[in-house]
């Protein structure tokens, strides 16, 4: 049986390709044509290991520890060439990578840089660059995570060689739902402080994810004496190492005397307790300016949560009933929004938004097949 090769090594130092490893093979594990032909193949690093053993009992995992750079690179290379790879997912372009680029699916997960690059140095914007374009104007097959990334791709390379198709996924997160008990939601609360009705902001502090025009919000709300019986809390580190000016921005907003007592950062929290502390959120504001395909919208939407969203090209694509659009360039709309939305009530029925999870990832199954098949 041949074999796709998944490599989560080139994504160590990025949890977010990790977690879209695991999802897109959970996509592939529902589609019966992907699993009757192929033997699903992972290569992941310890310290992510764990983050895939729900399918331990349905894929192959080797894990790696401390290996070198080139006891691990022959290891791969090896495993592709002699151990009945048809297919790389998704490949990495490093010196590793282009050793077996023929046998490469490629994954873009944004054009970021392209849309925002204010927000990158021009050493970052070349490489960036060149990298992409080495992709683009290959022959092999490049997947996208939506139709708005793929109208992208067509704007800024308009003659790319890579033929595209757009696999959207879902959040596979019913393992990590399972494990969050009564006990486990009242550690949770005590140990971050969680005593009052909150709204939850989940994204790291990367420019990009705008958290600016929160924070504006916020301070409007309380100035204006609303929501003073509100937390805020954000979880993620408070840095971005591409634009510390920005980061100081945001912190003195969020250290003013006017907000300091309703805000919360809580930094990097493990995935449970993210996903507890979402579930128990009031509701959830992703302000981002730039996505491919959310992972913090996914998650929302199989714990059923309503969500005020960004309003751009790819949130109109990824958003479902629950979902609020608001522009994210206008604070004074997205407090009047926050306080609407703090005296509605909603029906929440995770049961509902795994069953949804399920069969949409089915769904994107099928344009899997016509990667692989």
């Amino acid at each position: 049986m041949k074999k796709i090769l998944f490599n989560g090594l080139g994504n160590r130092g990025w949890i977010g390709g990790i977690y879209y490893i695991k999802n897109i093979i959970f996509s592939c594990l529902q589609n019966k044509e992907i699993t009757s032909k192929y033997e699903l193949v992972l290569f992941i690093d310890e310290k992510h290991s764990d983050i895939f053993a729900p399918f331990k009992d349905k894929i192959t995992i080797r894990v790696f520890g401390n290996e070198g750079k080139l006891k691990l690179a022959l290891i791969q290379a090896a495993q592709v060439w002699f151990g009945g790879v048809k297919y790389c997912y998704a490949l990495e372009l490093n010196k590793t990578g282009k050793l077996f680029k023929n046998k490469g699916i490629f994954w873009i997960p944004d054009f970021q840089h392209k849309n925002l690059p204010e927000f990158f140095s021009k050493e970052e914007l070349e490489r960036k660059d060149a990298n992409f374009l080495e992709m683009v104007m290959s022959n092999r097959p490049m997947v996208l995570s939506s139709f708005d990334a793929k109208h992208d791709l067509e704007r800024f390379y308009p003659k790319h060689k890579c033929p595209v198709e757009v696999v959207h996924f879902v959040s596979y997160i019913e393992p990590e739902i399972k494990k969050i008990t009564p006990e486990l939601e009242r550690l949770v609360k005590e140990k971050f402080g969680l005593n009052r009705n909150y709204i939850y902001i989940p994204n790291q502090f990367w420019q990009h994810k705008n958290h600016i025009v929160m924070v504006k919000a916020i301070k409007i709300l309380l100035e204006s004496g609303r929501l003073k019986d509100y937390d805020f809390v954000f979880t993620g580190n408070l840095e971005d190492y591409r634009n510390p000016d920005y980061i100081n921005q945001l912190k003195a907003i969020m250290e003013s005397d006017e907000v300091k007592d309703n805000i919360k950062l809580l930094g990097f929290v493990g995935r449970e307790e993210q996903l507890c502390i979402m579930k128990h959120a009031r509701f959830i504001v992703q302000p981002s300016l730039c996505e491919g395909w959310g992972t913090v919208l996914e998650d929302a939407k199989v714990l059923d949560k309503c969500v005020l969203l960004s309003d751009i090209p790819v949130h109109r694509e990824q958003k479902n009933e629950k979902c609020v659009l608001f522009n994210p360039h206008q604070p004074e709309a997205l407090a009047d929004l926050i306080a609407e939305y703090s005296k509605k009530e909603w029906e929440e029925d995770v049961n509902r938004g795994i069953a949804s999870m399920y069969r949409e990832a089915l769904e994107y199954s099928n344009a899997l097949e016509k990667v692989f098949l």
